[in-house]
């Protein structure tokens, strides 16, 4: 059984079995240890709560443990109970603080906004849409990523969460990020049998983006340049005022029925191709993580929590390969 004494002592068990540092850790029970107990009251004190403030089970385990379990369990994905006999805890124990931990865990992390499903006419958080300044490079790449789900019992269910795409069934999950490899945003999960661009559609990935960028996305995303509302700037040369496009959109050619694409068309889309793979690479770092890559065997209703959470892991790790590529180059 692991406890925080074998943990210090064995850095490589931290790496070996969360898929971390073992600093970068101990940084984050650090700030869990500080922000959880605000989590808890809040929690304790929700209007919705039937209980009475205080009621209920405690948890009788340190936060390190806990947060070690957790960070264990999304990192191996094996079941629940497994974890638990690692740690010294219950099969619940670990159900319960995939719940209560990560809003915690993800205080420490660089995680990307959630953009929420809206609906026609509801506005947009502000807090969510990005700037040109977030962008390391001024482009956008998005695409959307698929995970086999358990097989529901419900016939209308089991339409919902069909991917035809997969030939099984999923739950789906859009990525946006810039092209530099750091993960910016990611849609609210859906079922699987969502098309991509009418999820991008959905949660108005568009209307996310800044002017003057480039967004670049797959031939699933075709059509997605007529969303680009029009704005009237001034031409440097004549002084004259003229409407161009709010920002760009590249998606690659279609090969025309009966015909072939031109030479210039191929290149073009090999050349993008080389772009967007970087959004490929990120999608494949977060499902190092088993649970974004086995069958996800959780309630859906924390899919979309554990999904940032992994990213926000990520786009740390990512920071830290960066910066060290940029030291040793200096």
């Amino acid at each position: 059984m692991f406890t925080e004494l074998i943990l210090h002592e064995n850095p490589t068990l931290i790496k070996g079995f969360m898929g971390i540092p073992a600093e970068v850790f101990w940084q984050i029970v650090e700030v869990v240890t500080l922000i959880s107990p605000e989590i808890d009251r809040q929690r304790l004190d929700r209007p919705d709560r039937q209980r009475q403030s205080g009621a209920g089970r405690e948890c009788d385990q340190p936060v390190v443990i806990r947060v070690a379990a957790v960070l264990s369990y999304m990192r191996l994905h094996v079941p629940q109970v497994a974890v638990a006999l690692m740690y010294g805890m219950t099969q619940p124990d670990i159900s319960r603080d995939l719940r209560r931990l990560l809003p915690a865990i993800q205080s420490a992390l660089p995680c990307p906004e959630v953009w929420k499903l809206l609906e026609s006419g509801q506005a947009i958080d502000a807090a969510t849409k990005l700037t040109l300044e977030e962008l390391a490079d001024g482009r956008v790449l998005a695409d959307a990523t698929e995970q086999r789900v358990s097989r529901s019992k419900n016939s209308e269910t089991r339409k919902e969460y069909y991917s035809g795409k997969k030939k099984q069934f999923t739950i789906k999950t859009q990525f946006v990020t810039d092209g530099e490899h750091h993960i910016k945003a990611i849609s609210a999960s859906v079922p699987g049998a969502e098309h991509d661009k009418t999820l991008s559609d959905k949660v108005r990935t568009v209307e996310h983006l800044p002017d003057g960028c480039e967004l670049d996305a797959d031939k699933g995303y075709q059509g997605l340049d007529k969303q680009v509302s029009q704005v009237t700037v001034i031409n440097p040369e004549t002084g004259e005022q003229q409407s161009v496009s709010r920002l760009t959109v590249q998606t690659p050619y279609k090969k025309p029925k009966g015909s072939e694409l031109t030479e210039e068309q191929k290149t073009f889309n090999s050349l993008l191709s080389s772009i967007r793979v970087r959004i490929e690479h990120c999608i494949g770092w977060a499902k190092n993580w088993a649970i974004l890559a086995n069958r996800f065997r959780c309630a859906h209703s924390i899919y979309t929590s554990i999904m940032r959470t992994i990213c926000g892991l990520v786009n740390l790790q990512t920071q830290n390969w960066q910066a060290a590529k940029t030291a040793n180059s200096a």
